[in-house]
């Protein structure tokens, strides 16, 4: 991989209802954020761990960003839609 690419695949990029909600209240696109994560996160991360980001927005909301171990799907949310998916499983 070159540095272009990131530190990181992100793989498949899933925006949750709520973070989409949080994202559109402060104004600010995710894209800045999922830059920040793939670019911008500790080095000392391994292959074989999720890497984690928390953010905060304007508004004060928390943004979660969470890339898997296998490097094939990151999910952006809110402690609101870590709520409701536990809810609906």
């Amino acid at each position: 991989m070159s540095s272009s690419d990131g530190k990181f695949s992100l793989g498949a990029i899933e925006i949750l209802p709520g973070a989409q909600q949080a994202l559109q209240q402060a104004g600010e696109p995710a894209a800045a954020y999922l830059y920040k994560h793939q670019y911008e996160s500790p080095d000392e991360q391994t292959e074989a761990d999720s890497v984690v980001s928390l953010f905060h927005l304007s508004t004060g909301a928390v943004l979660y960003i969470i890339t898997d171990e296998a490097r094939v799907h990151t999910v952006v949310m809110t402690a609101g839609d870590a709520q409701t998916r536990e809810a609906a499983q």
